[in-house]
């Protein structure tokens, strides 16, 4: 791959682990002639920094954080760059390098020794509105916690039927080992090309989890508690009052090492 001569710094919104680590890889970033911005959310500089979409020239994002300021950096970004996630945190599943190897692996991988890997997202729409697109999943159910969910569930136009249950996730392959493997469903390789749909404690048991080809389209309506509640990635929520249609959104890139 190409070698990265500016990258834009950017993680999680709170101090902590994440500018530590970020700020050491700067530092190391002028040693090796590698350019940088830090964004403007991101509190690495003391005099601030700018709008991720607004930096130019660059040619990755290095994301300092867990999973779910990785999530977040795709949400915010408006244009088609690759992303590298560093972990900070405790899990990230999703990032590639983590804040013990960091300064070993980085420098390798900004002179070209990387790979990119292509991730599906979806796009949600809520009563006939894009309401965003999720990388990971969209999860639908009752605002109110205890009650169940009573949707028809229809795929490319086919009706599956009435469906009754504690709420139902639709869930990219890289959501797939988050709330949907939970909730009893399959794991998913990342750059597979298809959804999964998993009910959440159904009523009828053979309502099983189900993986459809990632061009189909989920409609979700004949909604029939009072409100349901629509939440992206779990961190953008809507409440949807007659119907939650799903579909393939755009592709986004992981920065993978070789």
């Amino acid at each position: 791959m190409k070698k990265v001569k500016k990258a834009i710094i950017t993680g999680r919104r709170k101090a902590g682990r994440a500018v530590n680590v970020a700020q050491k890889v700067m530092a190391k970033l002028k040693q090796w002639g590698v350019d940088y911005e830090v964004t403007d959310y991101f509190p690495a500089v003391e005099e601030g920094g700018r709008d991720i979409n607004e930096i130019k020239n660059a040619d990755m994002v290095l994301c300092f954080g867990g999973d779910g300021s990785f999530l977040r950096t795709f949400q915010r970004l408006k244009k088609p760059m690759p992303v590298l996630g560093i972990n900070c945190g405790n899990r990230g599943y999703l990032l590639a390098l983590d804040q013990k190897n960091v300064l070993q692996k980085l420098q390798g991988m900004l002179s070209g020794k990387y790979s990119l890997e292509e991730r599906t997202r979806i796009k949600v729409f809520v009563d006939g509105k894009e309401a965003g697109q999720g990388l990971n999943e969209a999860i639908i159910v009752p605002q109110l916690a205890g009650r169940l969910l009573n949707y028809r569930l229809i795929i490319d136009g086919k009706k599956t039927g009435q469906e009754a249950d504690d709420g139902i996730i639709v869930a990219t392959p890289s959501g797939s080992t988050a709330h949907s493997l939970s909730a009893g469903g399959p794991r998913i390789m990342g750059n597979a090309k298809v959804f999964v749909i998993v009910r959440m404690n159904p009523l009828d048991l053979n309502r099983r989890p189900l993986v459809i080809n990632d061009h189909s389209v989920i409609q979700v309506d004949q909604l029939g508690s009072p409100s349901v509640q629509v939440i992206i990635d779990g961190q953008m929520d809507f409440l949807a009052q007659k119907e939650v249609r799903i579909e393939k959104g755009t592709s986004v890139q992981f920065v993978k090492p070789k």
